[in-house]
């Protein structure tokens, strides 16, 4: 999978994260595979009167299988679908085409909104010309706790974050590394021509 297709004649960008891509097949796949599994399984052996507490909590632990895995899978079936068409920097048309799950709530109306809790299901488009500040940085979470002799052990998560502000308000794209970052904003920057600083033109 190209990680990056350029047409700078056209005016035009696609970056995609595989790495992003390929987890949420995998792990589709992976929760089809394991949830048909429990579904197939012969489970009647398990509803006899004279089976041991065991068995009623392997019969408890397939039948909770069956009613999530399912769901898991297409959840990550979807969101692989959305993914995997990355983020497309079309100037002819004005387009910054993307994947959702990043835009910011116009108000605190929009945490009641339906949509905008299921907005990471679908692809979102914003023109390109109402961007005005484009941000990259590295967000970082450290988590403290200590192990079972009492030392203590730090655990530090590193997201690499780019931003957008425009007239449309503010979006977040959340990437497994520096370089994908770096390539979704160096093709804002040049194709939508915003010079530096980076604000609109």
């Amino acid at each position: 999978m190209s990680d990056v297709s350029k047409d700078m004649s056209a005016g035009s960008c696609t970056v995609v994260d595989s790495p992003k891509v390929i987890r949420q097949l995998f792990f589709g796949v992976f929760f089809f595979v394991v949830g048909a599994f429990c579904w197939l399984a012969d489970i009647e052996p398990l509803f006899r009167e004279d089976n041991t507490a065991g068995d009623g909590l392997v019969l408890l632990i397939i039948i909770f299988v069956r009613f999530i895995l399912f769901p898991l899978a297409i959840v990550s079936l979807l969101k692989f679908r959305v993914e995997r068409k990355g983020y497309v920097v079309d100037t002819e048309n004005d387009i910054l085409e993307f994947p959702g799950g990043g835009i910011e709530a116009e108000s605190w109306l929009s945490y009641f909104n339906p949509m905008y809790h299921l907005q990471g299901f679908k692809r979102h488009q914003r023109p390109l010309s109402e961007i005005r500040h484009v941000q990259s940085y590295q967000d970082t979470n450290t988590k403290i706790s200590t192990d079972s002799q009492g030392r203590i052990r730090t655990r530090t998560n590193k997201k690499d974050i780019l931003e957008i502000n425009g007239d449309f308000g503010a979006v977040l794209f959340t990437f497994t590394s520096k370089g994908k970052r770096d390539q979704l904003y160096s093709a804002i920057v040049q194709l939508n021509e915003m010079g530096f600083p980076v604000v609109g033109r």
